[in-house]
């Protein structure tokens, strides 16, 4: 898993500013969604608490400090960073929630190929005898291929938990 300073990297290469304070924050928060998918199902009473108590501060701060960092990332200079993170495509100012979801993706995405290019410069390589060993190799080519279907079956549970709850909301 990451690290802060690896999240706070690439905030800094987005042109998010260190002395802004929603910096700390979009940091921080980053790095719990990614320890924890279902703080960004309830983002307000469960993720914006969260940074609130570590930062001592109300969630209404932490929620428009956000709200301005990701109002000055989609007007960075370094649109190629920022694609990647849309994962190839220039979308819209997402709203904080949106945010969170594709930055977890960026990350999760940057794992797998920095797991995959460590497994293919070593396939198959047992620990215990040291020799090569196919069937090893054949159960991490799995292992990345089930680690990539669960974060798409993860992606598309958050979308439609969105769906839902926007259905909902037009029921009343």
């Amino acid at each position: 898993m990451y690290e802060i300073d690896d999240i706070k990297s690439v905030l800094r290469r987005l042109g998010v500013k260190t002395s802004n304070q929603g910096y700390q924050y979009t940091a921080y928060g980053i790095l719990l969604a990614l320890k924890n998918k279902d703080s960004l199902a309830y983002i307000t009473k469960s993720l914006y608490i969260d940074i609130a108590i570590e930062f001592h501060t109300s969630w209404k701060c932490v929620e428009r400090n956000i709200r301005t960092i990701v109002d000055s990332i989609w007007k960075t200079d370094n649109v190629e960073l920022l694609t990647q993170i849309c994962n190839g495509n220039r979308i819209p100012r997402p709203a904080n929630k949106e945010f969170f979801n594709l930055m977890c993706q960026y990350f999760e995405r940057k794992s797998l190929k920095e797991t995959s290019k460590k497994e293919s410069s070593n396939p198959g390589r047992c620990s215990q005898t040291g020799m090569d060993c196919l069937q090893l190799a054949s159960l991490q080519k799995e292992i990345l291929s089930l680690q990539k279907e669960i974060q798409e079956l993860n992606h598309t549970i958050s979308w439609m938990h969105d769906l839902i709850w926007e259905l909902l909301a037009k029921m009343k």
